[in-house]
């Protein structure tokens, strides 16, 4: 122990903004079993956690990656983790489903006796399918809802079915109603929503995108946008992020790099959300920075705009050209410009 110790402490000296593995392991696991006695009512987490209705409440809520990596150790004695340090899960391991052990420099998680026996009882009932369509369904609805803004319920179905390999109806109905409490989504009249966004608000960006195409990724590229850490990269947007970083710091900002950040974050979601070509001079006065219209206009060229369904200017412009789109007239242009299509690409 003396031997990790000292490589825990070498690791800590690196500079890198990581803590030792001793330390995440305590800290993770005093945050999450407080966590769960709060969740449970009681101290007695031993006994809780035996209820098999409160293990199957906690692996329903689990993310998909967690449960994968439960459901890998209660299959076996351990599961042997590769790295040093532990991928950031939501809180595995404070829940006490696995507990983690560290031989010399390797780390292994064990699913306790009690656990894992009644993890094989309630693998013969029809948890696994439910737990399964729970996480499809989840994942797509926070995937739908970033792209789309708002989609109806009956085109979120035909989602699910074209790349989810799910259905809407009974059980994953169900399951959406339960998760739909407007943290990651609502449901509103028929309508996934975007959090915070009302039925109200979200009809303009429904009557904009009427008759233009939707964007539908592959199943892999589609489940990226359900990520609460994903986001798409630009250049020109990243180029500027860098070139704010620089100006903040030069102007003797100690959160030059956090300040950037939140510059060019804030204007992606800015963009993305518009229903019109909006003036940005407001929100340019909040970083101290001057405005620049011209360079919005050539980044939201990239963005995927609620209205336009998820596409970008760019793709339906090409689709425009190639005779493959007929944009309603009253709607606005694919192009970005902000004026309605028949007094900008549609009057050629």
């Amino acid at each position: 122990m003396d031997r990790m110790e000292e490589m825990n402490r070498r690791l800590a000296d690196t500079g890198e903004p990581v803590f030792a593995l001793g330390a995440i392991l305590k800290r993770r696991k005093e945050e999450e079993l407080a966590r769960l006695r709060q969740l449970a009512g009681t101290d007695d987490l031993e006994s809780w956690l035996t209820d098999p209705k409160n293990l199957t409440m906690l692996l329903m809520a689990l993310p998909s990656a967690d449960f994968a990596l439960f459901s890998k150790a209660a299959e076996g004695p351990f599961l042997k983790e590769k790295q040093v340090f532990l991928p950031m899960h939501s809180g595995i391991i404070g829940f006490c489903l696995l507990q983690p052990y560290l031989v010399q420099e390797e780390l292994y998680l064990v699913v306790p006796t009690e656990i894992r026996n009644l993890w094989r009882d309630l693998k013969k009932t029809p948890f696994p399918e439910r737990k399964k369509l729970r996480d499809t369904v989840d994942a797509y609805a926070q995937a739908a809802v970033k792209l789309y803004g708002v989609l109806p319920l009956k085109e979120f179905d035909e989602m699910l079915r074209h790349r989810g390999n799910a259905k809407l109806d009974g059980m994953g109905r169900e399951l959406l109603d339960d998760l739909a409490d407007g943290t990651y989504y609502a449901i509103e009249d028929g309508l996934l929503l975007f959090p915070g966004l009302s039925a109200e608000e979200a009809r303009p960006y429904l009557d904009a995108a009427d008759g233009y195409p939707r964007y539908l990724p592959v199943h892999e590229k589609l489940l990226r946008y359900g990520d609460g850490d994903y986001y798409d990269v630009f250049h020109d947007l990243e180029m500027w992020r860098l070139e704010a970083e620089n100006q903040f710091r030069e102007a003797g900002d100690e959160d030059a790099e956090g300040k950037a950040t939140a510059f060019s974050d804030g204007l992606y979601f800015i963009l993305r959300m518009e229903t019109e070509d909006e003036d940005h001079t407001a929100y340019f006065e909040q970083f101290g920075m001057e405005p620049d219209e011209e360079r919005v206009r050539g980044i939201k060229q990239q963005v995927r705009l609620w209205i336009l369904g998820g596409n970008t200017p760019q793709e339906l412009t090409e689709e425009y050209k190639a005779g493959r789109l007929k944009p309603p007239v009253n709607a606005p242009c694919f192009c970005g410009s902000g004026k309605k299509f028949k007094k900008c690409h549609g009057r050629s």
